[in-house]
């Protein structure tokens, strides 16, 4: 049967039609509440200009609630829409059926959670096994032979007050781990430890004093290295984000940790985001992957798209930010950037918004938060021991505008300090009052599905 014959369309009496026990099940008894009122008084002033939904049997699939107003109101006769194609009674799929009919219907916590339960009751939870199959081509794996042995000499006296400085620094930036060598390079040059104690040396003690060179980062990277692998530091304290690690391990061990993992996360963990209800679509985009322990909890406070791009953003990171604007249905974009002061880092962010704007169509104005040449003065930053490149096609201009060579690293400045610039960022471009609202409404919904879980396990006997 088509679509188009597949419903009729009649004036019936009201009472020739019956209301769907399975509705009260799913939605809970029509009461006359506020909102009949509301609906009660619009089709008195309008008329029913929507006809009721019901099966070849007579049942409603959908229109309970204008039924029941028409019975208020004392219709004799209501339009019915009549789908041929669908019967009750022996219907096996007909609670389903009935989720179906009902997709704009304002409901309650419970009632989404009764619809979800129906819609994927058939769900298969060995879904996943499906995709493990056995590998095309027999092959006989054969270790190697390991050649020789890796010995790395713990950290010697001489060096132990730079260890202890190194351990210091770490200790400070404790909430911002893992760290990367940098950040604990920058901490170390607020008060540069000496790298090694020579008691007999005829040389000046400052000439072991630690620096911004190349040389000391090197000392640093060997020092932290030892530490590490002698337990004289603490393993977990440094990472390194340019070399990334997919563990897939998200198995279960039995069927029964399966279970209780699912039954501790139901339910649990509803999150909504506040920017859903924001007139601007705000993203945060960093130059290096050293950032993202800083700038990712702020961002996830504010539910704020982070995209990393060690150096120039490239296409896929346009065309997914574009897609995300795109999907939020607002009007104009703000994009947020942090970066090195150097000719690239300045130049990239101007690269942003060309890529955004004229490549993807995007509306979009931007701010760059760091490192700026105020932050530079008020925190007395230390330069960078890598000066701009004079090979650099951006090099004049960067001299123009700063006045120099002299380039500064993002890393530089301190991790809090970062972090409230960021937040401080964010919240110019939000509308507060209406953030402040969405973040009620989770709370409240919140409460409300708190409340649906204990019912459900107590009427699962749980």
């Amino acid at each position: 049967m088509s679509a188009a014959t597949d419903y009729t369309v009649n004036m019936v009496p009201i009472g020739s039609i019956t209301p769907s026990p399975e509705n009260d099940v799913i939605y809970g008894a029509i009461t006359d509440d506020a909102q009949m009122e509301i609906l009660v008084d619009s089709i008195q002033r309008r008329g029913l200009e929507e006809p009721i939904t019901v099966t070849a049997d007579g049942y409603i699939l959908s229109g309970h609630r204008r039924y029941h107003a028409c019975q208020i109101l004392g219709y004799e006769e209501i339009p019915i829409r009549q789908k041929l194609s669908v019967r009750r009674e022996g219907n096996d799929e007909y609670l389903k059926l009935l989720t179906e009919y009902n997709p704009q219907r304002v409901k309650t916590v419970g009632t989404i959670v009764k619809e979800s339960l129906l819609r994927f009751a058939d769900a298969d939870p060995g879904e996943l096994l499906y995709r493990h199959e056995q590998a095309a081509v027999d092959v006989e794996a054969e270790f190697v032979d390991v050649i020789g042995s890796k010995h790395v000499a713990p950290v010697d006296g001489r060096r132990i007050p730079f260890l202890k400085a190194a351990l210091y620094a770490i200790k400070e930036l404790k909430d911002f781990w893992p760290l990367s060598v940098r950040q604990i390079h920058y901490r170390l040059l607020n008060n540069p430890p000496l790298t090694q104690t020579c008691a007999n040396s005829r040389q000046p003690k400052d000439r072991w004093r630690y620096k911004n060179t190349k040389q000391c980062y090197g000392l640093l990277v060997k020092l932290l290295t030892a530490a590490r692998y002698n337990g004289q530091a603490d393993m977990m304290a440094i990472d390194d984000a340019t070399r990334p690690q997919f563990p897939f391990n998200t198995s279960f061990q039995n069927v029964q940790q399966f279970v209780d993992q699912n039954m501790k996360g139901f339910l649990v963990g509803y999150h909504r985001s506040p920017q859903f209800d924001q007139p601007r679509h705000v993203e945060v985009f960093g130059e290096k992957n050293t950032l993202v322990q800083i700038m990712k909890p702020v961002c996830e406070d504010y539910y704020v798209p982070l995209s990393i791009g060690r150096g120039y953003g490239s296409i896929p990171v346009w065309r997914d930010m574009a897609q995300r604007f795109r999907k939020s249905g607002k009007n104009a974009m703000s994009l947020i950037i942090l970066s090195d002061y150097d000719p690239e880092g300045l130049d990239l962010a101007m690269d942003a918004v060309r890529s955004l704007r004229d490549m993807f169509g995007v509306s979009v104005d931007y701010h760059r938060v760091g490192v700026t040449l105020e932050q530079v003065k008020d925190f007395e930053l230390e330069t960078d021991f890598n000066p701009a490149k004079e090979t650099s096609a951006r090099l004049a201009s960067f001299v123009k505008e700063s006045g120099s060579t002299e380039t500064w690293e993002v890393e530089a400045l301190p991790p809090d300090y970062l972090q409230d610039e960021l937040r401080a960022a964010i919240e110019s471009n939000l509308d507060m009052e209406i953030y402040q609202a969405s973040t009620e409404r989770v709370v409240n919904d919140a409460i409300e599905i708190k409340r649906m879980r204990a019912e459900l396990v107590k009427e699962m006997g749980l």
